[in-house]
Parts: structure tokens; sequence; C-alpha cells
């Protein structure tokens, strides 16, 4: 059986590689690599559904005339895909396990690809990381979620636990980023500010001005506590739009640099909405997603030496336009079908914010305003409870629970269980003949669309995850590959220091200190950061040393043993 299930992934695997012959491809400048997190094919249709009921003659996205194909994309051992391990082969050419953050998976009995066990939990190289240090490239991330998420975390950190920012996040602050701007400001803490900031970046936290203010070469700026609210909750002047991001990233990014950029960009809440299953928050980030690949394609027509590639890192929510109980689906009207799509003038998040801060009493009114429909008696009756349940002190919160679990709203299931802004997504959807198959991720190819210099250049047809990594490498020119990459920067201590003295104090993963004697040499470094004390005299190391408690290893380059050996 085992052998079977093998062969099977073999020919799977093998697929993308039987539809495309590979495309030569030659090294550019620039590379502009854009995701729109979680973002289906069906998504993508009704983001222009969503422009042509507001204009008829609105019919295409920005991106559409550079439409070129599909992506399949998986991790280690599952077709269906997680952003951590999905982006993260995306950026190191290796698929992993779910929650795993560019880090090598370890084996499973259902393997879709060839794992070496020695190597499971090891950091591997990311192509950031790569061009940065072999070819000087200025590097950035540019996310409307905050700045330690899966996606820019694969980027530019390694842990075997998304969730583990703690360990995420000195990584990301250590690992000489040139541009940082998306969501968390409150996540980065005074001590890490201050580091950043003593090493000559521009830091900006929660300030809409420095976008174009900014005077230094390295910048980071953050907004909101956590992630920035969506596109069309945001307020103007204060949560900005992921198209002026881009903007800014561009314009610091080609400064005075004569070796080019890598810039990774993530419309990071399409996922978010799509798991909401919230079809009005999914459509317009779908389309500020779509105002900022204009932005990046005015800059590559413009430069000359750019390649921008645009895709997802998996599906979500398996929306269908149209559902079962549309009885006549091709006589429906578009506004039949779409229903108040695009009257609605807040998330479901939006809206829900928005009931919290209000007096129970203006809650009918609020609503009617945003969505330009009324809520039913018992909507009206289930709403008001679940705002009482959010606002409420945790003695009172299990009286409010028995109410909700007294009402029977259809379709809805245990309303105690859900939050406010879930429910009126769910509203939402009740008022639109669209369909939603889960809350979770879906294993369909997802889109993929690219600009290049010539046409040659442009990536086209059917494609793996795999192997759009290895068009990003090629593009960028870097000759060896992540894996090879990973043997020299980021070797188990063990080896590194072999026939050495050393030891690890500390008591949490975040806080141990690799130290290492000979002679008369001492050397001595901190997990996650790039602060290396030889002797007492600090030095910088190109990229921060990860440590890994599974393993009991500090991962980092082979080339400090040179200096205990000089």
């Amino acid at each position: 059986m085992k052998r079977t299930l093998c062969i099977l992934a073999t020919l799977f695997l093998a697929l993308p590689q039987l539809m495309v012959a590979e495309q030569p491809t030659k090294p550019v400048k620039n590379v502009i690599f854009m995701i729109s997190d979680g973002t289906s094919l069906s998504t993508i249709s009704l983001a222009r559904w969503y422009q042509n009921l507001q204009a008829d003659s609105l019919t295409r996205l920005h991106l559409d005339p550079y439409m070129s194909g599909t992506v399949l994309t998986f991790c280690s051992d599952a077709p269906i895909g997680d952003s951590a391990p999905t982006t993260s082969t995306y950026m190191n050419g290796m698929p992993s396990i779910q929650g795993m953050v560019g880090t090598y998976p370890y084996a499973t009995s259902h393997d879709l690809v060839p794992v070496d066990s020695a190597m499971a939990y090891r950091p591997i190289v990311s192509l950031m990381e790569a061009t940065r240090l072999l070819q000087n490239r200025k590097v950035g991330v540019v996310i409307t979620c905050e700045f330690p998420h899966a996606t820019p975390a694969d980027a530019t950190a390694h842990s075997y636990s998304r969730k583990r920012y703690d360990w995420i996040i000195p990584q990301m602050v250590h690992n000489h980023l040139d541009v940082v701007i998306g969501g968390g400001a409150g996540l980065i803490s005074e001590e890490q500010v201050n580091y950043l900031k003593g090493d000559g970046y521009g830091v900006y936290l929660n300030d809409y001005a420095s976008l174009k203010t900014n005077q230094k070469e390295r910048m980071w700026s953050l907004f909101s506590h956590r992630d920035i609210p969506y596109d069309m909750d945001g307020v103007a002047g204060k949560d900005p739009k992921l198209s002026e991001m881009v903007t800014s990233a561009l314009t610091l990014l080609n400064r005075d640099n004569p070796n080019g950029f890598f810039l990774l960009v993530e419309g990071s809440k399409v996922d978010w909405a799509a798991h909401a299953n919230d079809p009005v928050a999914m459509a317009t980030e779908f389309l500020a997603f779509d105002r900022a690949v204009q932005v990046a394609l005015d800059f590559a027509k413009a430069d000359g030496n750019t390649i921008v590639v645009l895709t997802a890192d998996h599906g979500n929510s398996g929306l269908s336009i149209g559902r079962g109980d549309l009885r006549n689906y091709a006589g429906t009207s578009k506004e039949k079908l779409f229903g108040p799509l695009i009257k609605i003038q807040k998330s479901s998040v939006g809206l829900a914010n928005m009931i919290k801060a209000a007096e129970e009493s203006e809650l009918p009114r609020i609503f009617e305003e945003v969505t330009t429909f009324a809520p039913t008696e018992e909507e009206l009756v289930a709403l008001k409870l679940l705002r009482q349940l959010e606002l409420a002190p945790d003695a009172e919160r299990e009286a409010i629970k028995q109410q909700l679990k007294a009402l029977s709203i259809s379709g809805e299931g245990a309303l105690y269980t859900a939050g406010l802004a879930d429910f009126i997504a769910s509203i939402y959807r009740n008022h639109m003949y669209l369909g939603f198959t889960t809350h979770g991720h879906t294993a369909e190819d997802v889109f993929l669309a690219s600009y290049a210099p010539t046409e040659e250049q442009r990536l086209r047809g059917v494609h793996s995850n795999m192997e759009l990594h290895n068009y990003l490498r090629k593009s960028l020119g870097l000759g060896p590959t992540m894996l090879e990459l990973t043997d020299k920067y980021f070797a188990p201590h063990s080896e590194v220091f072999s026939g050495l003295k050393v030891t690890i104090t500390g008591e949490e993963p975040k806080d141990k200190v690799l130290t290492v004697k000979k002679g008369r040499k001492t050397l001595s470094i901190k997990s996650y950061t790039n602060q290396l004390y030889l002797n007492g005299k600090l030095q910088q190391l190109s990229l921060p040393v990860v440590y890994v408690d599974k393993t009991d290893q500090f991962y980092l380059p082979t080339s400090l043993r040179a200096l205990l050996d000089k």
C-alpha cells in the first residue's frame, strides 16, 4: 500500500512537468513577488463581478492581461496547503509541514515529496536571505497582516511553529531587511525598536506620513496593534492602503541601488475574509490587492529590468457563484445573483466593531445604514445577544450563551460558539446566491500572472509551487539551491564546533545562549539574533542564528569555526 501511495505521489508531482516544458529564465535586476493569500479562482471572479456591478464598463482587473497559468500548491505531506509551508516552498523550494515557517519537514507515512529525516526541523535559507547574502540586493516585505505572520516570516525567519512570534520577531529584526511595511505596531518591543534605530533604520509606529517622509536608507513602518483593518474599513490618513505601502517600498528599494531588489508583497487578508466566508470583504480585499498590482506593474514597465510574479499560496472557502437553492441559475440577473454585494459599506468585522462601540438601541439603525437592509426580528435578537456576549465580563457570559442556545436560526447552528462578526457574515451570505463549502483552505490550483521585460521571460502554464520557486531563483540569478546554501549558513552547532567545549544555557528557547570555548577564545551568541560576542567584543552576523529545541541545536554559519581556529 505504501509503495502504491509513493508511486501515486510521484505521478501527482510530475503532472506540472508533463504539462509544461521548462522555460528559459534570464536573470533580471529586480523581482517583485506578490501573493494574494488564500485566494481561489472563484474569489477573483467575484471581484470582477463586484467591479461590474459598480459600472458595466468595469470588466477587467489590472492583472488580467498578465494571467499566464495556474500553480499547484501543497505541503510536504498534504494536498491542501497551509500558508506557512506553502509560501516557504516559494521561498526555499522544499514543501513542508503545516505550521512550519522556513523549516525542513519531518518525514510522515504519507509524504508527497522525498523527505530526508536527518534534516528534520532544520532552518532552510530563503530566496530573500540568499539574494541579500550573495548579491547584496536590497530586500523588503509589505503586508496587511501583522509582520511576523506566516507569509512574511517564510521569507525572513525560521520556526517549526508559525505561532511562536517570540521566536520569529527577533529573527526578522536581526535579519538586515531594508524595508518592512505592514501591521503589528503593538508587537515590536521598545528594545527591538531601539536596536533598529541604532542600526540606522527609520522606525515608525502608526505614522501614516512616514510612507512619504522617511529619509532613512532602511525603514520599518508598522500600523495597528496587529493587522491593518480591511481595506473597506480603514480610516483615510490613518490606515494605509496596500497600494500606498507598495509605492513607498518601491521608492525606497529603488533609491541608489545598483544591485537591484527582491520585494515580497502580500494581500494578507483575502484569506482572513475567506475564512470568515465574508463575500464583501473577499471581493474588496482582492480589489485592493489588484490596485497594488497596478503600482508594481507600472514600476516594472518604467524600469525595464523587473519581473513581477503574482499568485496565491492556496485556495480558501470553496466559494461558488451560485448555489443549490438558485432554481433558474442561467436565467438569474446579476443584481439578483449578487444581491446587495456592492451596497454593503463595511466588512462583517467592521460592522461588528461599529455595533460594539455604539449603544444597543442604535443597532438596527447602524445595521441598516451599513447594509441597506434591515435584519429580521430573529437576527436582531441574535445580534444583540452576541454583542452582549463580546462585551460582558466573564461572570455574565454563561447566562448569555444559554440564551443563544435557545435561539434557532436556520443554517447557523450553535450561535453561542460564533462571534458577532461571524454571524454578520452569515447574514451577508443569506442575501446573495453564493455558496461556501468550508471555512478552511482548499486544494485547487491557484492563479498565476506574470510580467517580464520580454515575453520569453514570462512564466506560463501549469506549475507546482516547487517549480515557481525555481523560476524565482533563476530570475534572481542565484546558482546554488537553497538547500545547498543551508549546508553553509544553517549547519548544526554540534558539527560546526565538533571537538570543542560547548554549553547551552537559558530556560526558554528565546533565552538560550550558546557558548563555545577554545583556548583563550570564548564565543557566545543568543538565540534568534545576529549578535555574536568573541571574547566580549560584539560582531554582527549576516544572518540570525536559530535555536531548535526539538533537536537542541543552534543552526549557524560554518564560517564561525574559523573565528576560534585563528
